[in-house]
């Protein structure tokens, strides 16, 4: 997973997320590979939010959906993208209430 800040000013960072033990044929074991993705995306463009503010930045929003698109892209089992897609749609359907 490599994500890539708003300015080129700003420190790159990247982790690594493993997926050789993964039984793509278990639901759970990919939704426990796509917590993983996600974690190490919040860690990778983190900060969340700004000190004394309780909005989340635009940028960490960019940078983290970024990372975990490009995270399960990389993976290219169908399996996870499937879950992610139904993870997105969950989280907009969510957002629109």
């Amino acid at each position: 997973m490599y994500a890539e800040p708003d300015s080129a000013s700003e420190m790159r960072h990247s982790t690594s997320v493993r997926v050789e033990k993964v039984n793509f044929d278990r639901r759970d074991e990919v939704a426990a590979l796509y917590q993983r993705i996600t974690y190490a995306a919040d860690q990778v463009c983190g900060p969340r939010t700004m000190t004394g503010f309780y909005y989340t930045s635009p940028g960490y929003i960019r940078c983290y959906n970024k990372a975990v698109d490009e995270a399960v892209a990389g993976v290219k089992r169908t399996e996870l993208t499937a879950y992610y897609q139904e993870q997105v749609a969950n989280n907009t359907r969510l957002a629109s209430k």
